[in-house]
């Protein structure tokens, strides 16, 4: 049997979302896989293991073996973020904070110009949508232009608080 939970945000609050995880393998549910924004978690036994979250944008499978042979099992590998596991107390995937702050900073210069880019588009809508004096005609084309940029500018100020804690 599977269990859900809702994804608070993994650039916004990484720490916590890997308590959350850990609390949850405490417990006895491993998060198995990420749908959408919910965790999915599997029933098992109870066990301490320390959760970890990589952000690089690119995943191959050297990177996958070394954090492997580190300890660190990968759990949720895509694109753009990575979700490891391993037993409690095992040393950190990041063991300095310099390359750290440079897988960071490069995720925080993708999430900024792709809400730039929607930023604006939002904008030249709303300011078409007040040139027209319409009262929002296709209400569809600004979801398509907000949601994105909700979904990129968000995860670019959790980047931005993450830098400066570390900094």
């Amino acid at each position: 049997m599977a269990k859900y939970r809702v994804c608070g945000g993994l650039a916004m609050t990484p720490e916590r979302e890997m308590r959350l995880l850990r609390k949850m393998s405490g417990k006895g549910w491993h998060v198995k896989a990420m749908k959408g924004i919910w965790y999915q978690f599997e029933e098992g036994t109870p066990q301490d293991l320390e959760y970890a979250l990589n952000l690089e944008s690119r995943v191959n499978a050297e990177m996958l073996s070394f954090y492997k042979a580190s300890g660190w099992e990968p759990v949720i590998v895509h694109e753009g973020y990575q979700i490891f596991r391993a037993q409690a107390g095992t040393t950190p995937i990041f063991s300095d904070t310099e390359s750290e702050v440079d897988v960071i900073t490069r995720s925080r210069r993708l999430t900024g110009r792709w809400a730039a880019v929607f930023g604006i588009l939002l904008l030249l809508w709303l300011g078409i949508m007040q040139v027209l004096d319409a009262m929002l005609l296709e209400p569809l084309i600004l979801i398509l232009f907000f949601v994105p940029f909700v979904f990129t500018f968000l995860p670019y100020l959790g980047y931005t608080r993450t830098l400066r804690k570390l900094k």
